[in-house]
């Protein structure tokens, strides 16, 4: 089964009667769909495409938020042979038009509403909320390889012409296959979605989700109070997010605690926690556990790097969180740790499947059947990232006698000192992090002189005024060639982030001299 269409119908002949996707609508409706449902309804969009004489291998393109609709547009779409090209729901229509010009996409699913804020609209319009209904003729589907493309995944990159990963069929479903031998998914599992389907993140995970019979919860507002009410009235099992979101509910969590004036018990209940067997810590949590609806199994934790203490903080409590590492080039899980034998330090061993290789210089490398073939119509990437059957991730890492790889950070990110010492940022970040007054921290290389970078701290921040004694503060727990020489104040409410809430550090870096020159003249 190394494709996907293949991949859902074995899923529907197995699971056809239960649950596949559910769906919040107004007020208190819901709307649900059997695998079998589901199936009709794929059914439905695949003969309405294949009425309008699409070539196999044509591009669609996806924008819209993420939703039942999503996945039968895109499992229809990969069933009349075409290529989705997934566009997160922020996308402007520059980067949109860039897209389609590239692509040579004539179909745009999406709203109507989306669609009118187009200024030049140059595609035919599917509108996601009222997908065509046609009978489908089996017979005229054309033949899926695992080689064929299923998918084109592009960065939204604010200058220069966007990066297209090219994934396969093969790349996706033996990356959704290999993560069910790690993570334990169940065919009574509910998972709650709340990320976007244009990341392969979230894609990948879904398909194994219904690979495995299990029910996914699509959650059309993302406010703390309507996600702890689908937690408690769906039944939701497990999560797929990003850390921030995991230190988003913990905030949440910790300022009931704060407001009850129960901080001592709190941090003590944590204390005895540690010392206690896993499947027991739960007990001495179980308003947290009622909050999250008593059916809570795991999360599912990638996307950016998750800080060990904030890893500590859930599974004290009873809640397992398995981390992953990948890259959309790698479809995109690279390694996760195993359910019941993991580490917060490290991010896990490779999928079965999967190689890892450390370069010489700390690289991160990967080999296996979830590698994209490259880039779309990008032969001068493709060959800088992609040799000799290894895709070059520029990130750092090494791996220990255990096969366990631990992160570095982005080999990009590196400062290398006057001196030639080398400055891992995201080591200088997690510790300023960690503090309850700053709300989040990049660290970079600045040279202000002839001497090279200083290392320098953009920090984000209720009170500014306690910038000065947390640095020094910060100091005294780093290396020499560590120590941070100057500070920046982030003067917005947040740094600019991507769709799965990873700091833009190419847009704070191109910000951040406006921002000193109005500090001076200040």
């Amino acid at each position: 089964m190394e494709t996907i269409p293949l991949l859902f119908k074995d899923a529907v002949a197995r699971s056809g009667a239960r649950l596949a996707l559910i769906e919040p609508l107004d007020g208190d409706e819901i709307s649900s769909l059997t695998f079998r449902g589901l199936q009709e309804r794929v059914f439905a969009f695949a003969a309405y495409l294949l009425e309008q004489n699409l070539v196999k291998g044509e591009r669609i393109m996806i924008w819209s938020a993420s939703r039942s609709n999503w996945m039968i547009a895109f499992l229809g779409s990969l069933l009349a042979g075409m290529v989705v090209v997934p566009l997160d729901i922020n996308s402007k229509e520059d980067f949109l038009q860039r897209l389609a010009v590239t692509t040579e996409a004539k179909f745009l699913v999406t709203t109507q509403k989306q669609y009118q804020s187009l200024h030049k609209p140059s595609f035919t319009l599917l509108d996601i909320d009222a997908l065509p209904q046609s009978t489908l003729d089996e017979s005229k589907l054309p033949e899926i390889t695992p080689d064929d493309l299923a998918e084109l995944v592009f960065t939204s990159g604010t200058t220069g012409q966007p990066k297209g990963v090219m994934l396969s069929h093969r790349n996706i479903t033996s990356n959704a296959t290999a993560a069910l031998k790690v993570i334990d998914v169940r065919p009574q599992d509910r998972a709650l979605s709340i990320l976007p389907l244009s990341h392969m993140f979230e894609m990948t995970i879904e398909i194994a989700l219904l690979s495995a019979g299990a029910c996914i919860v699509y959650a059309r507002s993302l406010s703390p109070d309507t996600l702890l009410k689908l937690f408690s009235s769906q039944h939701i099992t497990c999560m797929v997010l990003v850390p921030q979101a995991l230190q988003l509910f913990m905030h949440s969590i910790e300022r009931e605690v704060r407001r009850q004036k129960r901080e001592k018990q709190w941090a003590l209940l944590h204390r005895i926690a540690a010392r206690l067997p896993f499947g027991m810590r739960h007990y001495l949590f179980g308003t947290v556990f009622k909050r999250f609806g008593d059916h809570f199994r795991f999360f599912v934790s990638g996307g950016a790097y998750l800080p060990p203490q904030l890893g500590s903080f859930w599974e004290e409590m009873g809640f397992r969180v398995i981390q992953g590492y990948g890259a959309t080039e790698c479809a995109p899980i690279i390694t996760a740790n195993p359910m019941h034998d993991h580490n917060l330090l490290s991010v896990g061993k490779p999928l079965p499947g999967v190689e890892v290789q450390i370069a010489a210089d700390s690289e991160i490398l990967v080999s296996g059947p979830n590698v994209a073939p490259g880039y779309w119509k990008n032969p001068e990437m493709t060959d800088l990232s992609f040799r000799s059957g290894w895709y070059y991730t520029g990130d750092l890492g090494h791996i220990d006698a255990h096969g366990n790889l631990y992160l570095k950070g982005r080999k990009k990110n590196l400062i290398v000192l006057a001196n030639g010492m080398n400055v891992y940022p995201e080591d200088i970040e997690n510790i300023l992090q960690r503090s309850p007054d700053i709300k989040d921290a990049v660290i970079i290389g600045l040279a202000e002189g002839t001497s090279g970078p200083d290392v320098h701290a953009i920090l984000l921040m209720e009170n500014p005024e306690k910038a000065k004694i947390l640095i020094q503060q910060t100091n005294k727990q780093l290396a020499s060639h560590q120590q941070i020489k100057g500070f920046t104040i982030w003067p917005e409410q947040d740094f600019p982030r991507t769709h799965t809430l990873k700091v833009k550090r190419q847009e704070i870096l191109t910000d951040l001299p406006k921002i000193r020159q109005q500090k001076k003249e200040g």
